[in-house]
């Protein structure tokens, strides 16, 4: 697990914050619970880090950008690659990565599984591995965020559906990091689309509202993306020629605009559900 960089970021905080360990007993953080938090033997709540982190004046944003500065750049760099390649349908790019890191360390690994699992299907040890490693996930940083925004749709759903309720239960806390927001809506958009197509209803509308209570102002682009699953939840379950109709608008008005990339993305998923409904009617 990455969670020693956790601890030692906060103890470093509350040290230059001149605070005791004593100090956060009032939010019901006892001395020693935060001791193993800080010297990365346990986890604490993501709500409860994030008063923790308010009494120190410091945001969930700040802490994250301070726990970033190292190491975890390194992930983050790979996996705006992989988003580009996933934009640009650029399989040889995805081919690469994974090649470049699943011969290395475990987290290294896992991010060589999102690029593979955007080109073709990941085997059974592949997928219990990344499984595993998501089930251990106490704090959901940016690094497990990315892991299940990219592949979390080839998932077991018994095992979405847990990970969903323990997302959900903080689910105001991950709006307040634009970053973190973008990612479970990656997740929920990908999420609603494979519900769709397993013809879970219930499952794809507790998504679609779930996505809907995450949405800030200035989310345009997971604003496009949840109203292209919107339609491709009404052409599943509710009215198949006003969600082809809705799709169909929807690309128009990108490719009108210039949102190429956008547009190539969600037509691939149009073309896939339309591909889908006639072999199943032929």
């Amino acid at each position: 697990m990455v969670y020693l960089k956790y601890g030692k970021t906060f103890r470093d905080l509350r040290i230059q914050h001149e605070l005791s360990l004593s100090d956060f007993q009032d939010l019901g953080i006892s001395k020693s619970s935060l001791s193993n938090f800080e010297n990365g033997k346990s986890m604490i709540a993501f709500d409860t880090l994030d008063l923790a982190l308010q009494k120190m004046n410091t945001s969930l944003h700040d802490y994250s950008l301070i726990i970033n500065d190292g190491v975890q750049d390194d992930y983050i760099s790979i996996f705006t690659e992989i988003e580009y390649a996933y934009y640009f349908n650029d399989t040889k790019e995805l081919q690469r990565i994974y090649e470049d890191y699943r011969e290395q360390d475990e987290q290294y690994q896992l991010i060589a599984y999102c690029a593979k699992g955007l080109y073709t299907h990941l085997n059974a040890d592949e997928l219990q591995q990344l499984e595993n490693y998501l089930n251990g996930v106490q704090y959901w940083g940016i690094y497990e965020l990315s892991l299940l925004a990219n592949i979390g749709h080839l998932l077991n759903s018994t095992f979405i559906e847990t990970i969903s309720s323990r997302l959900f239960s903080s689910s105001m806390t991950y709006t307040k990091i634009l970053y973190y927001r973008v990612l479970v809506q990656r997740f929920l958009y990908k999420m609603i689309l494979s519900y769709s197509d397993q013809n879970n209803q219930p499952a794809a509308k507790d998504l679609l509202e779930k996505s809907e209570q995450l949405l800030m102002p200035s989310d345009v682009l997971d604003r496009v993306k949840r109203s292209f699953a919107k339609s491709y939840y009404t052409y599943s379950f509710i009215d198949s020629k006003r969600g082809k109709k809705e799709m169909l608008e929807l690309l128009r008005c990108l490719k009108k605009i210039g949102a190429t990339e956008v547009r190539a993305t969600l037509k691939r998923e149009y073309t896939r559900k339309m591909t889908q409904k006639n072999r199943s009617e032929n």
